[in-house]
């Protein structure tokens, strides 16, 4: 029985986190392959691919669950991959009936950036005893990493996910057989966790929710003043950022909006949590009459569906809503998209499945983030 290196490769990826050294990682699903593709020969020929891979530039191979097989490597181009995604296409090929295609078979991430996606995939490898969750911080913790943050270097904390559109490819008959898709913003963001791994070890940053919230308007303030450097704000394309209510209506926001260069004028999205909307909706409402009038959008980010029933979103008037994709909206799309406003466009995240993304095309769904866009 091989042995089950999850947890090395847990502890791979913090490290990946907490260093923003970049590096790529494959994942190979053998648990994929059907039936008339496991034999003892097809096995071999499916590991053999990842030979080549095995030896590009620190290489770590991890021998996962239900045969699983992960490999993490500094990347140089790209190149390293052809000739396992070549051998892979071969074993496929050696089968007449339903086979699953190459982007289900392999699932390739950009590091660390994409590290918090594989560790989804290793949910459920979860040890029997997990440890016990880490104490929250009190005030005075809370005050000396506040401290701390207004001095130290958040840049390797940094991340990026982008937001992609969904496009149908292929003839009318097979409208949905393949889908295109293209990047339309990118959202930047402090991967939470790992900075609280470094700076408050032991602790949860978010275990209290109230003392988070207060934390998340001193992350705002650095985001801006890292967002002000031109070669952050610079490159093509639109940009997203999550931000308080008190933040967009403060001195940090108003030199963040002074300092952004032309071709970002409308171009960003600001994203409101709900919680933050709803503690004070008469300042959302101000904030938002201001920033509309500056040219930027509006997004609702992190809404659930109890919430849409609480939430005049005619009222709000936002741009965009962004909800995860969630089992209740399988059989009752309208249950979901009934709530939504003509004037708004829905953003579904967690689209990790070939048949999410489609489910989300089928409903009308023409924007989206998750593992499988991510291929």
């Amino acid at each position: 029985m091989r042995t089950d290196q999850s947890d090395s490769l847990r502890e791979v990826l913090r490290q990946s986190e907490l260093s923003g050294a970049s590096r790529r990682a494959l994942l190979l699903h053998i648990d994929r392959l059907p039936p008339s593709l496991t034999k003892p020969h097809h096995l071999r020929l499916a590991r053999e691919a990842l030979d080549g891979l095995a030896g590009a530039d620190r290489a770590q191979a991890f021998e996962l669950s239900r045969g699983r097989i992960a490999i993490v490597w500094r990347s140089r181009g790209g190149h390293e991959i052809a000739g396992t995604m070549e051998a892979l296409e071969h074993l496929l090929s050696d089968q007449s009936g339903a086979t699953p295609t190459l982007g289900e078979l392999v699932s390739l991430y950009e590091l660390p950036q994409q590290a918090v996606w594989l560790l989804d995939e290793l949910a459920e490898d979860v040890p029997s005893h997990p440890p016990s969750p880490p104490a929250p911080l009190d005030v005075q913790q809370l005050a000396a990493l506040e401290a701390s943050l207004t001095q130290a270097d958040l840049a390797q904390f940094a991340r990026w996910r982008t937001i992609m559109r969904l496009m149908p490819a292929g003839p009318p008959a097979a409208r949905f057989a393949q889908i295109q898709t293209e990047p339309v913003w990118e959202e930047r963001y402090f991967a939470v966790h790992a900075l609280g791994a470094s700076l408050t070890p032991g602790r949860g940053i978010k275990a209290d929710t109230w003392l988070f919230r207060r934390l998340t308007r001193t992350l705002d303030r650095r985001m801006l003043a890292m967002l002000g450097v031109p070669r952050d704000v610079h490159g093509p394309g639109r940009l997203a950022i999550a931000l308080n209510v008190a933040t967009v209506l403060g001195p940090d926001f108003m030199r963040f909006d002074d300092a952004l260069p032309l071709n970002l004028r409308g171009q960003v999205n600001l994203n409101i949590r709900p919680a933050d909307m709803l503690a004070d909706p008469g300042a959302f409402l101000f904030a938002r009459n201001f920033v509309r009038s500056r040219g930027y959008r509006l997004c609702l980010a992190g809404a659930t569906l109890p919430m849409l029933h609480v939430i005049d979103l005619r009222e709000a008037d936002f741009d965009y809503v962004q909800m995860k994709l969630a089992p209740e909206f399988a059989n009752r799309p309208d249950s979901l998209l009934g709530l939504i406003p003509s004037r708004a466009e829905l953003v579904l995240t967690g689209l990790d499945r070939a048949s999410d993304v489609r489910w989300a095309m089928t409903n009308g769904i023409k924007l989206g983030r998750g593992r499988a866009l991510a291929r």
